[in-house]
This record gives structure tokens, C-alpha cells and sequence, in this order.
């Protein structure tokens, strides 16, 4: 029997699970070295979006919006800080909060690597056509929304 190593395995080809993961294998390795060169990673730059686009907000709150724990949270926030893109601020309603808010050069490096992100993402989905992006686009949104409504 002779085996096809050419391609994709043939036999995992129809299952969503295999195909997101690979979907998301090939986004994560080429966006990741563009944030590197920007001088974060994923995460970092997802936390910074976030706190970006809803204004100052607290740790806890931010970290239940992208369904993290409190240590990975810390970490996170902790190496913004150090990178000075982010500041925190004791929470004028409650003492013992801190709220979190992108600096001038946070939103210089966000601006940096959106653009770096919509180029790695463009060059990702280079196969499809601008129809099917969009549509896969907004498949995964409404798969995405379901799944949160229903927590």
C-alpha cells in the first residue's frame, strides 16, 4: 500500500476539529514572528486591543473577557507594564482595584502591529477568495457569539 504524505491527511480532511486547529497553526506561525519583531506576542497584543478599545478597565474584569485566570493575568499585565504600554491605576470606586489603560507608546505599538496582524492574516488567507475570507470571517464570529451565549 503506498501512502500519500504530499498533502493533508485525507482521513482527518472532514473533521472541524482538525481543520480549525491547522487553520489556527498556520495563523498562529505567521502572525507570532511578526509581533516578536514588534516585541510582544499574541496574548500581549490581544489584552492590549481589548483594553484599548473598552477604555480603562479593571484586571479582573479584563481577564474574565478573555478567560483567563488571575496568575496568567498578572503576568501578562506585569510585562505590559514592564514595556511600558500599559499603566495601572488604583480604581477611584474601589481601592483595592487597579484599572488598566493603554499608554501613548501602547497605542503606538498597537497601531504597529494591527497593521503587522492584517498583513499576516491577508497573507494567511491569500487562498481563498475576498468573498470566502469574509464569509469564514463572519461564520466564526456567529460560532463564536453562539458559544459565549450559551455560558
Amino acid at each position: 500500500m503506498t501512502e500519500n504524505i504530499a498533502g493533508p491527511p485525507v482521513a482527518l480532511m472532514e473533521r472541524l476539529s482538525f481543520l480549525l486547529k491547522s487553520t489556527f497553526a498556520l495563523l498562529e506561525g505567521t502572525i507570532e514572528p511578526e509581533l516578536a519583531r514588534l516585541g510582544i506576542n499574541g496574548r500581549e497584543f490581544g489584552l492590549l486591543t481589548l483594553i484599548e478599545a473598552e477604555g480603562p478597565a479593571s484586571q479582573q474584569r479584563l481577564a474574565s473577557r478573555i478567560g483567563v485566570d488571575r496568575t496568567t493575568m498578572v503576568g501578562l499585565i506585569d510585562a505590559l507594564e514592564e514595556k511600558k504600554l500599559v499603566e495601572r491605576h488604583r480604581d477611584p470606586g474601589n481601592r483595592r482595584a487597579y484599572l488598566l489603560e493603554v499608554t501613548a507608546a501602547g497605542r503606538k505599538k498597537l497601531r504597529d502591529a494591527l497593521k503587522a496582524v492584517e498583513r499576516a492574516e491577508q497573507e494567511a488567507l491569500a487562498p481563498l477568495s475576498v468573498a470566502d475570507s469574509a464569509t469564514l470571517t463572519r461564520t466564526l464570529q456567529r460560532l463564536v457569539e453562539a458559544r459565549l451565549h450559551r455560558t
